[in-house]
């Protein structure tokens, strides 16, 4: 967990910039101790997105997004912030693609 969570402030010092709320969330799992997911609260949306590794990948991650129970009316700005803040989520989960792959090269 503490390699995402070097991961995720090295992401921050990039300067990107979002109203997200993104942070690391411990799983449990007694196979393995360091196991974590990101969790990205989206503001203009406000739907809670969670981004994992795909299991036996090459190091590719996914974004899943839980549903939601109401209906979501947007005005124009708010549109172009969800969609600032999507594109901040697909660079995140560039990023991490990048480095699981890094890390899977060097094992």
């Amino acid at each position: 967990m503490r390699l995402l969570e070097q991961w995720l402030d090295e992401f921050r010092n990039l300067g990107y910039l979002t109203g997200s709320d993104i942070r690391v969330l411990e799983q449990r799992d007694d196979t393995d101790v360091n196991r974590g997911l990101i969790v990205v609260d989206l503001s203009e949306a406000a739907t809670v997105t969670y981004l994992q590794p795909i299991a036996d990948s090459d190091g590719r991650w996914k974004a899943t997004m839980e549903a939601r129970d109401t209906t979501i009316e947007l005005t124009a700005v708010a549109i172009v912030n969800l969609a600032n803040e999507l594109t901040v989520l697909g660079a995140l989960v560039s990023f991490l693609e990048t480095k699981s792959r890094d890390l899977l090269t060097a094992r």
